[in-house]
């Protein structure tokens, strides 16, 4: 069911992605997903690493059988929150400026408007999200986080918010609103005010959080950056073929976030456990799940790119190159597996930093020059190579540290290792 969210919510994406694209061409597709994608960056940079530290450390409540203590909820909703507000506040005053630095163009008032509401939006449920997903609510949790969002815009659509680009802007800034409420809501439910409740001390999380914080932004700076990269560098009507490319390339990569996010959670009860043998067995799981989820349709996506492109317009057919590299490198890193997430909910978040913040440095000083020298298909060339760099380094690193390997499922003990 997680997985058919994820596909669900891609599905719902690529409509909206499909009407712009008709309605208005490239150009305004680029300027959409650069505003949006830009919020989902941002909304990373607040809450940082917290929602994985959410995920470790509320998964306690399940083990224990208490619900979270209300206190510990808020505090976790209040720091997100106003991380988000300084970020907003930093825009606000930056104004044009600001615009023009983050994205590399000048975009009207009405994009600044939405950027600081979807800011908000995307931070609260991302955090919304992985309290649920530790409270064993997979898919109302990735609903929330993946789901809701295009659900309510393509409704919003559908009653005649589609006369403009803005208009649509304006939906998904609406839509991001209403699923935050929807995730507190449903949030609450696991909480108590008083009682047998499990509180879960902040600043143990906090401290968790900083080295995922680098993690988190480090995973998620690629889409942006690579957006925002080729906007500044070849245009707008570039970004918007770029954007299609990644958001077709990638359509099949939802699946192994979906299930990486459910098991998760269960790696990290298996790791409070001390169970590692139970870890190793979950990440098996999880690579075999989505090898086989994920390889028959990437391949056949691999023949079929030309008419796909084609389908959304005769303009788009110039992104082929682009799905083509995009696509492999979704398979290669679907084959190593979930060994990023497992060194964090292993107790291992500093050495996933490191790794993040090599494969970061690489991607932000090598991105700009592929640009130059190879177009659009240069960045996401460098892009994916980076990604399954990161994978791999993971996948040794957790093998040497933990003695677990994601592909076969076996464990050992440092006894034997040594």
């Amino acid at each position: 069911m997680s997985i058919g969210i994820r596909m669900a919510s891609v599905a719902l994406g690529f409509c909206i992605m499909l009407f712009i694209s008709h309605a208005w061409g490239a150009e305004a597709n680029g300027f959409y997903a650069l505003v949006t994608q830009t919020a989902i960056f941002l909304s990373v940079i607040a809450v940082g690493g917290l929602d994985l530290a959410v995920v470790k450390d509320f998964s306690r409540a399940v083990v224990a059988n208490r619900p979270i203590a209300l206190v510990s909820f808020l505090r976790v909703i209040g720091y997100a929150c106003g991380l988000a507000a300084f970020i907003v506040a930093i825009l606000v005053a930056g104004g044009d400026w600001a615009m023009r630095w983050m994205v590399g163009a000048q975009l009207p008032t009405i994009a600044l408007v939405v950027l600081c509401i979807l800011i908000f939006a995307r931070a609260m449920t991302r955090i919304l999200s992985a309290v649920l997903r530790s409270q064993r609510q997979f898919v109302l949790g990735q609903a929330v986080e993946v789901l809701l969002i295009p659900l309510i815009v393509i409704g919003a659509m559908g009653i005649g918010w589609r006369a403009s680009i803005e208009q649509v802007l304006l939906a998904t800034a609406v839509a991001g609103a209403v699923a935050a409420v929807i995730g507190v809501a449903a949030s609450l439910r696991h909480t108590r005010s008083s009682g047998d409740v499990e509180t879960v001390p902040m600043r143990p999380m906090l401290r968790a959080a900083l080295p995922l914080w680098g993690v988190a932004i480090a995973l998620n700076v690629a889409d942006w950056y690579g957006l925002a990269t080729v906007a500044s560098m070849l245009g707008m009507h570039e970004a918007g073929l770029y954007r299609v490319a990644m958001q077709v390339g990638t359509v099949f990569a939802i699946i192994s976030t979906g299930l990486f996010g459910v098991y998760s959670a269960q790696i990290s009860a298996a790791h409070i456990a001390n169970n590692p043998q139970r870890v190793a067995q979950l990440t098996r799981t999880a690579t075999r799940l989505s090898i086989a989820f994920v390889i028959p349709p990437a391949i056949a996506l691999l023949g079929f790119a030309g008419p796909i492109l084609a389908m959304i317009g005769p303009e788009f057919s110039a992104a082929k190159p682009m799905l083509i590299i995009i696509v492999i490198g979704q398979i290669l890193y679907t084959v190593l597996g979930p060994a990023g997430i497992a060194l964090t909910m292993t107790g291992h978040e500093r050495v996933n930093l490191i790794i993040t913040l090599v494969s970061t440095a690489s991607l932000l000083i090598v991105a700009p020059l592929a640009a130059t020298q190879f177009g659009a298909a240069g960045v996401a060339a460098w892009i994916s190579m980076i990604l399954v760099a990161r994978a791999l380094a993971s996948l040794i690193i957790l093998r040497h540290l933990t003695g677990i390997n994601v592909l076969t499922g076996s464990y050992q003990s440092a006894t034997k290792r040594d």
